[in-house]
C-alpha cells in the first residue's frame, strides 16, 4: 500500500531535519565554527550524518544559521517571544544567550518532538520553551495560543529552511497569520530561494518526482519583498548570502558579480520584516 502523501511530507521534513542537525554538528567541531551547538551530532544521529556524507556540502547553510543567530540576540530583550516556525532539531533554546525571561515557542510535527525530546530531556534551556505540535499546512494557531503566546508581546518569527517544504498557498497564509497575531516591534525573519534553484539540473529529480505526483513544487519567488507587503509585513530588508553582513569570513562576496550569478532568479534571500 502506499503511503499518504502527507506522511511522505512529515518524514521527509524529518530527515531533513536530522541533515540539518549533521551540519551543525560538522560546523561545531570546527576550530573557527561559526556557533557551538553541542546536541546537534546526537539529534543528527547515523541517518543525519549519511545524509550529509552523501550530499555536496553546502557552506550556506552555517552562514544562514548564524546570520540568523545574530538577528535573533540583536532583536531580543527582557519578556521576548520568539517562535520557530517547523523548528524541527532546532537548539537555539538551549544555545543562545537569551534572557530567562524570554519564551521560545517551538511549532512543528509531533513526531519531530519525539527524537528531539528524547536527546534532551535532560538539558535545561537558557529561557522558557514550549513545545507546540501543529501543522503549518493547518490550523497551527489556536495550539500556539493554547501555549501561552501573548498577542501583545512583540515576537521574533523565525523560519529557517522552512518556506522551500510549503506550498505557494501555504507560506502566503503563514505570513498573513503570523502578521494578525503579532504586535507592533515584531519581526519575521526567513530565507528565500529564487526560482531558478527549480531549474537546477540537481533540482530535475525533485521537480519530476513532485509533478507526477500532483504535488506543489518547493516554494521559491523572485521578489520575496513583494510576498512579505502581501502578507502584511512591512520595512523588508533583503541580504544575499556572501555579502559582507552574510559572509562571516565562509562566503566569496562581489557586488555585480557576472554569469548566473547575477540572475535574479538564482538568487537566496535573507530577509527580515517588520510591522
Amino acid at each position: 500500500m502506499a503511503s499518504h502523501p502527507d506522511s511522505q511530507a512529515r518524514a521527509s521534513t524529518i530527515s531533513t531535519g536530522r541533515w540539518i542537525a549533521a551540519a551543525r554538528a560538522l560546523e561545531t567541531s570546527r576550530s573557527d565554527r561559526l556557533f557551538n551547538d553541542p546536541w546537534a551530532g546526537d539529534l543528527a544521529g547515523d541517518s543525519g550524518k549519511a545524509m550529509l556524507d552523501a550530499a555536496d556540502y553546502n557552506p550556506f547553510l552555517p552562514v544562514r544559521t548564524r546570520y540568523f543567530d545574530e538577528q535573533i540576540i540583536d532583536t531580543t530583550g527582557q519578556d521576548c517571544q520568539i517562535v520557530l516556525l517547523g523548528a524541527g532539531l532546532d537548539t537555539r533554546a538551549f544555545r543562545l544567550p537569551l534572557a530567562a525571561s524570554c519564551t521560545v515557542f517551538e511549532i512543528d510535527y509531533a513526531e519531530a518532538f519525539a527524537q528531539k525530546e528524547s536527546v534532551l530531556r535532560t538539558i535545561s534551556p537558557a529561557c522558557e520553551r514550549r513545545c507546540v505540535p501543529a501543522d503549518l499546512s493547518g490550523p497551527w494557531m489556536p495550539a500556539l495560543l493554547e501555549a501561552g503566546f501573548d498577542r501583545s508581546t512583540p515576537t521574533v518569527w523565525v523560519a529557517e529552511g522552512l518556506f522551500f517544504y510549503l506550498a505557494d498557498s501555504a507560506v502566503e497564509s503563514l505570513l498573513r497569520d503570523t502578521a494578525s497575531l503579532s504586535a507592533g516591534g515584531s519581526i519575521f525573519l526567513a530565507d528565500v530561494f529564487g526560482t531558478g534553484l527549480l531549474a537546477l539540473e540537481s533540482m530535475a529529480p525533485l521537480v519530476k518526482a513532485r509533478t507526477e505526483s500532483g504535488r506543489a513544487l518547493p516554494f521559491c519567488t523572485d521578489t520575496p519583498d513583494a510576498l512579505f507587503r502581501a502578507g502584511g509585513w512591512t520595512n523588508t530588508k533583503l541580504v544575499q548570502p556572501g555579502h559582507p553582513t552574510a559572509n562571516f569570513g565562509r562566503l566569496s562576496w562581489a557586488p555585480g558579480v557576472s554569469g548566473a550569478e547575477e540572475q535574479t532568479n538564482l538568487r537566496t534571500y535573507l530577509v527580515t520584516a517588520g510591522l
